[in-house]
C-alpha cells in the first residue's frame, strides 16, 4: 500500500539523515551582543494585551535588558537600543540582528544587505558594526533566540498585570538587575561578575543619548489639533501656529513650534481618537462661556 511505501522510505531517510552539528562559540570582552523582538502576554489596565518584547544580550557575559513596547516600529526598536546601552554601561563592539525590516531592505542572497538609512544614521551615532543573520539561520544568534523564551517564562508567567508600559518597563528593567545574581551554565562566574569585567571594553555612551522619534511637519485644524496616523492632538489655544512639528516617541507625542514645545500627549495607537488636555481650551472658555456644557 501506498502508507507502507510511504513509512518505509521514511524510515530509510531517517537512517541516512546526518545530525546538524555546530561550532561551540566564545567571545570577547565587549565584543558582541545579539539583539532580537518577541511577544508577550500581560494584562494592561485590567485587559489582555499582547506586548512586543525587545532583547538585547551581551554574549560574553550573558547580561540581558529586556523592555516591553506596543509596537515594532523603528522608533522603538532605536529605543530599546538606548535604554539597552545606559543598562550596560556602554555599547558593543557589534550587535546581530535577524533580517529586520526596521534595520534593512529588501534582503538579498548570502549576507548582503542594504541598510536603512536612519538605521546606518543612529549605528553611525553609537559606532557599533551590525551582523545579519542569513535566512532561515536564528541559530546564528541562538543566545537571544534563547534568552527571549526566557523572559518571557521566567519574568512574564503567570500573566501579570499592570496599569501603564511605564510600570511593565520598571518590572523588567528590576527584574534584569536581579538576574546578575544568576550563574549561567558554562560560565565561570555570575552574570554581575561577569559584566564588571565585560564593561571597561565597551565603547563610551555619547552624550546626548539619540532621539528615538518619528518627526513630521503637521497642520493645525479649526479645533486646535494636529493630526498624526489618524488621532487627533489638542494644541493651546492660546498659542496656535498654523504650521507646527510634531515628534512621534514611542510612548509620547511632542508639538513643537521651532525650539518651543506647546503640547505633550501620552501616544495613542488606536485610530480615530481625540486626545485632548483640557486646559489647552480655557482660553476659548473664558471668551465663549455659553460653550462650556457641551465642550468634549
Amino acid at each position: 500500500s501506498e502508507a507502507r511505501v510511504r513509512g518505509y522510505i521514511g524510515e530509510l531517510a531517517s537512517a541516512q539523515r546526518v545530525p546538524k552539528t555546530f561550532l561551540p562559540l566564545e567571545f570577547d570582552p565587549g565584543q558582541d551582543a545579539q539583539a532580537d523582538w518577541g511577544e508577550a502576554q500581560v494584562l494592561m489596565d485590567e485587559r489582555p494585551v499582547t506586548v512586543q518584547l525587545f532583547v538585547i544580550r551581551l554574549c560574553y557575559s550573558r547580561r540581558t535588558f529586556a523592555m516591553a513596547f506596543p509596537t515594532q516600529r523603528q522608533e522603538a526598536f532605536f529605543e530599546g537600543h538606548v535604554q539597552a546601552f545606559s543598562f550596560f554601561g556602554g555599547v558593543p563592539q557589534r550587535i546581530s540582528y535577524d533580517n529586520l525590516t526596521t534595520a534593512v531592505r529588501p534582503i538579498f542572497t548570502g549576507r548582503t544587505r542594504q541598510e536603512q538609512r536612519a538605521f546606518t544614521a543612529f549605528r553611525s551615532y553609537y559606532l557599533f558594526d551590525s551582523h545579519f543573520c542569513n535566512l532561515n539561520a536564528g541559530h546564528e544568534k541562538g543566545q537571544v533566540e534563547h534568552g527571549v523564551g526566557y523572559v518571557r517564562r521566567n519574568a512574564l508567567v503567570p500573566v501579570p498585570a499592570f496599569d501603564t508600559y511605564a510600570a511593565l518597563n520598571t518590572y523588567l528593567l528590576d527584574w534584569c538587575q536581579r538576574e546578575d545574581a544568576r550563574q549561567v551554565h558554562g560560565q565561570a562566574e555570575r552574570i554581575g561578575a561577569m559584566w564588571a569585567a565585560e564593561q571597561p571594553h565597551l565603547r563610551p555612551l555619547p552624550t546626548p543619548a539619540y532621539r528615538c522619534c518619528v518627526t513630521t511637519s503637521v497642520t493645525l485644524t479649526p479645533y486646535s489639533q494636529v493630526v498624526f496616523e489618524t488621532n487627533r492632538y489638542s494644541v493651546p489655544a492660546d498659542r496656535a501656529v498654523a504650521r507646527l512639528t510634531l515628534r512621534a516617541y514611542p510612548f509620547q507625542i511632542e508639538i513643537r513650534h521651532d525650539t518651543v514645545v506647546l503640547a505633550s500627549h501620552p501616544r495613542s495607537y488606536a485610530r480615530e481618537q481625540d486626545v485632548l488636555d483640557p486646559l489647552h481650551y480655557l482660553p476659548l472658555l473664558v471668551q465663549r462661556p455659553g460653550a462650556f456644557d457641551h465642550a468634549k
